[in-house]
C-alpha cells in the first residue's frame, strides 16, 4: 500500500457484556494494524467496562461517561475523539472480518475521489458464519456512487459497515441527532450525503450483523421505528428533489418505511414513479438506469402488497382488506400473514400462472 494512515475505529458501548469480547477481538485481529479503537461507554450497568479493561492492547482508548448520554450523543462524543484520517464504524455486538479494515482502506486509497466504502452484511443469531473469519486479499466493487444514490432513495446504507474519510465530518454542523432515538444512524448517513459524500459498495461480506433481543431496534415499538424512518425519508427526498410535491414526498416516505402500502392505489403509484424518474432526469441526481430498476422492484413489491393485480381474488381470500390492517404495524408480520392467506391460495397461484403465460 502507498500509505499507512491511522484508522479510528468508533465503538460506542452500552450494556454489551454478552458480545463485546467477541466484537473487540474481531477489531484487534484486523490485518490492518494502524488502528486506534475509541470506545465510549455510556454508563453500562453490567460488566462491559470490566471486560474491555481485560484486553491488553495499547490501541484501545476507553472512555466512560459520567452520566448516560443516549445513543446519539454517545456516538457524537466518540467521533469527536477520533484522530485518524479514516473512520471505521463498529457496533458493540457485530463481528468484523479480519480483512475488513484493510480492504475498505485499500478501496479508498485506490479511489481518492470517493468519501467512503460500505458493505453488505451477513446476519446471524447465535454463531457467526464461519467464512466471516476468513482473510481476503482483494475487494470487489458492487455499486459505484451514482448507482448507490439511486438505491439510496429507497434503502439506507448499513451504518456499522461504513468506512470513510474523517475530512467529511468538517462539512457537518452536527453528527447524530438526539431527536431520533432509534434511527439516528440513518439521519447521520443522510447528513453525510447532504454534505456531498460519495460511496462505493463492496460485494464482500466483511461484517456479520448480530440479531438479538437486546439490540437497539428490539427495545422500541415498531411503530416508533417507522415514524422515525418516515420523517428521515421525507427529509431525504425533499433535500434531493426540492421541487417534489408534498404528495409524492409522502408516498416516497411510505414506500421507504414500508408503511400503509395497502392504501396505495396502482394508478397513483405508477404516476408517482414516473414523476420521480422525471425529477431525476431534470436534476441528474443519480444513475437513471439503476433508478428505473429500483422503481420497478418497488412497484412490483408495493403492487403485490396492495394487491392491485387481483382485488377480486384477494377479497375472496381474506374477505376484506381491513382484516389485514392490524398486521401492518410490522412489515414482516404483515407479509407473513399476507403470504399465508394469499400467496399460498390455489386461486392466486392459478391466476399468477395464467398471467405469466399471456
Amino acid at each position: 500500500m502507498i500509505k499507512n494512515n491511522l484508522v479510528s475505529v468508533i465503538l460506542p458501548t452500552y450494556n454489551g457484556e454478552l458480545f463485546i469480547a467477541d466484537t473487540l477481538q474481531s477489531v484487534l485481529d484486523q490485518t490492518y494494524k494502524n488502528l486506534e479503537v475509541i470506545i465510549v461507554d455510556d454508563c453500562s450497568t453490567d460488566k462491559t467496562v470490566k471486560i474491555i479493561k481485560s484486553f491488553n492492547d495499547e490501541r484501545i482508548k476507553l472512555y466512560v461517561n459520567e452520566k448516560n448520554l443516549g445513543i446519539g450523543e454517545n456516538s457524537n462524543k466518540a467521533l469527536s475523539l477520533a484522530t485518524g484520517e479514516f473512520i471505521m464504524m463498529q457496533d458493540h455486538d457485530d463481528i468484523s472480518s479480519p480483512s475488513r479494515a484493510e480492504l475498505q482502506y485499500k478501496c479508498l486509497v485506490d479511489n481518492p475521489d470517493v468519501t467512503g466504502v460500505a458493505l453488505h452484511v451477513k446476519s446471524f443469531i447465535d454463531t457467526p458464519p464461519d467464512d466471516i473469519y476468513k482473510k481476503s486479499d482483494n475487494y470487489n466493487i458492487d455499486k459505484n456512487s451514482r448507482e448507490l444514490k439511486a438505491l439510496g432513495l429507497y434503502h439506507f446504507l448499513t451504518h456499522p459497515t461504513l468506512f470513510y474519510r474523517r475530512s467529511i465530518l468538517e462539512k457537518l454542523d452536527s453528527y447524530y441527532s438526539s431527536k431520533f432515538t432509534i434511527a439516528g444512524d440513518l439521519y447521520f448517513i443522510e447528513q453525510l450525503n447532504l454534505a456531498g459524500a460519495s460511496w462505493i459498495l463492496l460485494k464482500d461480506d466483511l461484517l456479520a450483523y448480530r440479531v438479538h433481543k437486546t439490540m437497539t431496534t428490539a427495545k422500541y415499538k415498531k411503530p416508533q421505528i417507522y415514524r422515525e424512518v418516515l420523517e428521515i425519508s421525507l427529509l431525504l427526498v425533499k433535500r434531493h428533489f426540492a421541487e417534489i410535491s408534498d404528495t409524492d414526498a409522502v408516498m416516497h416516505a411510505k414506500l421507504m418505511a414500508r408503511r400503509e402500502l395497502l392504501e396505495i392505489d396502482n394508478i397513483n403509484l405508477i404516476n408517482h414513479f414516473k414523476r420521480i424518474l422525471a425529477l431525476n432526469i431534470n436534476n441528474d441526481f443519480c444513475d437513471d438506469t439503476t433508478l428505473k430498476k429500483e422503481t420497478d422492484i418497488k412497484f412490483r413489491t408495493a403492487s403485490i402488497l396492495a394487491n392491485i393485480y387481483s382485488p377480486i381474488t384477494a377479497y375472496k381470500v381474506y374477505k376484506s382488506i381491513d382484516e389485514l390492517k392490524p398486521y401492518t404495524v410490522s412489515f414482516w408480520k404483515f407479509f407473513s400473514e399476507y403470504q399465508k392467506r394469499f400467496f399460498t391460495n390455489l386461486t392466486w397461484l392459478t391466476y399468477k400462472k395464467r398471467r405469466n403465460t399471456e
